[in-house]
Order: structure tokens, then C-alpha cells, then sequence
């Protein structure tokens, strides 16, 4: 398990010269088969010659990333540009005054961060970002206390189909992948997302993400079971799981009024229409 630096000032890791020309050309070179090649072999000389953590400034934020042991953070280091773009840029360009964003499977809230940089423009935006392991909430707080005007509220739980205490299993290679299951190593605290909005206060959300590595389904039933139409969000960008969905997640979005607006490599763009 790589170590959770939490308590370094940032700029600590700065990166070396090399490793700082790298992220400058991978960054730029954009996201055509040639580019993706490009980035592939420098990201890997890169990561060779550093730290297991950079200190760097992504999504007008100064974030604190891991080079190993967690694969979104480490493409989004490099090349945040072939990171879900569309997902993000969708949800940011929508925000204004009073905007909700709540970001479920946070992982070091680059999905937050990103849209941040749209939401901390307008007054009264919330950023809710959820996640259960312990070892990315670290980093996911250490990286919000660094960036108060981001209007980020941290919460280390699990959304689930009903509150209580889980266990949470992920894979050292990629902790972004973790999953709740029986013998699990973490112990985590879950909680339905109806009963999340309403201990919030929250009135009205603007936009969800859902990346919960295929327990989309435990999110998404009981959420559209037993809330009012007024809790739905209007934008939903939910993780293509099919092949480990029973019900197909998609038509029950449908049903309560969605439609879909794009679908992407990885994920459905949803929005609501009344």
C-alpha cells in the first residue's frame, strides 16, 4: 500500500524538471490514437523518475496526486484531457447560482475539483463528494483543504440501498476499483442517498455522478423507490455497468423522465425532462 501524505506542505513533491516538461507536453499534445501513445511511453519515464506523489495545480486547484495504486488519478495527472472531458465539461458548464453537485465514488475528487473550478465562479454552489475508502478520503481532504474557494464538503461513507456498516474490498494495484463485498478488508459506513439529501438540507440537485464500480444498482433503486421528482437531479452521469446490473438502470431513468443526452467510452450523460 503506497503511504498517505497528508500533513507535508504542498509543495513538497514538486516535480522534478523532466517529470515537469512531461505533464506540459501530455497535457497539450490532445487525445487522437498518436496522442494517447505519446502519453502512454512519457507518463511511464515520468513516473520512473518521481515520487510516488506530485504536487501540481489541475483544474485551477493545487492537488496533491499519487503516481501509482490508483489509475484515474494517475491519468488525470498526465493527461486529464482524455479523463471523462465531455462528463465534466457537461456538468460544469451548466453550474450558476445555487448549483448542487453531488459526486458519488469521489476517488481524490477530480471529478469535485474540476467542476469546482465552474462552481466556486457563482455564489451558494455545493460540491458533495462521497467516498468510502479510507485511504482516498485521506487524500480527497487533504487536497480540499488546500482549495477553500472550491465549495467542496468531504464525506468519508458509501452510498448503498440502506444505512449501515459495510466492508469494502479494493486491489493495492487500483483503489479506485473497490467494491463493497462480505470480506472486504475496510470497514465503511453506508448510507441510502434519499436519507443523504435529506440530512443535508439539500432542496434541489443539479447534478450527480455515479462511479461505484458496478454498485450503481444499490444507488440508483431505492433513490428512484422513494424520492419526490422535486430530489431528482438534473443531470445524471452514471458508469456504463451493464454486464453487472439485474435491472436494466437506464429504462428505470427513463421511466422517471430522463433522457439520454450522450453516451461516452465509459459513461451515460443523462438529463432530466419533466
Amino acid at each position: 500500500m503506497i503511504p498517505v501524505d497528508n500533513s507535508s506542505k504542498f509543495g513538497t513533491y514538486k516535480p522534478n524538471s523532466l517529470t515537469s516538461i512531461v505533464i506540459l507536453i501530455t497535457r497539450s499534445v490532445g487525445k487522437s490514437w498518436l496522442s494517447k501513445r505519446i502519453i502512454f511511453l512519457l507518463r511511464r519515464i515520468a513516473i520512473a523518475l518521481s515520487k510516488d506523489c506530485i504536487d501540481t495545480n489541475l483544474f485551477n486547484s493545487s492537488l496533491r496526486m499519487y503516481t501509482k495504486g490508483n489509475v484515474s488519478e494517475k491519468r488525470a495527472l498526465f493527461s486529464p484531457q482524455i479523463f471523462e472531458e465531455e462528463e465534466r465539461e457537461y456538468i460544469g458548464q451548466r453550474a450558476k447560482d445555487n448549483s448542487v453537485f453531488i459526486d458519488i465514488g469521489a476517488n481524490i475528487g477530480l471529478y469535485s475539483f474540476s467542476v469546482g473550478s465552474s462552481y466556486k465562479k457563482f455564489k451558494n454552489t455545493k460540491i458533495y463528494s462521497i467516498e468510502p475508502h479510507p485511504y482516498l478520503f485521506k487524500r480527497l481532504l487533504y487536497n480540499a483543504s488546500l482549495n477553500n474557494d472550491v465549495p467542496m464538503h468531504v464525506k468519508e461513507m458509501a452510498i448503498m440501498d440502506r444505512s449501515g456498516k459495510f466492508n469494502l474490498d479494493t486491489p493495492n494495484e487500483n483503489l479506485g476499483q473497490g467494491v463493497i463485498s462480505k470480506t472486504g478488508e475496510h470497514l465503511v459506513v453506508g448510507k441510502k442517498l434519499s436519507e443523504f439529501i435529506l440530512d443535508e438540507g439539500i432542496k434541489e440537485v443539479s447534478a450527480m455522478k455515479i462511479d461505484v464500480e458496478g454498485n450503481e444498482e444499490k444507488v440508483i433503486i431505492p433513490f428512484l423507490k422513494e424520492s419526490k421528482d422535486k430530489y431528482l437531479p438534473l443531470i445524471i452521469v452514471i458508469e456504463n455497468n451493464k454486464r453487472f446490473w439485474k435491472k436494466d438502470l437506464i429504462k428505470l431513468l427513463e421511466k422517471r423522465g430522463y433522457v439520454i443526452k450522450k453516451r461516452t467510452r465509459m459513461n451515460y450523460i443523462l438529463e432530466l425532462y419533466n
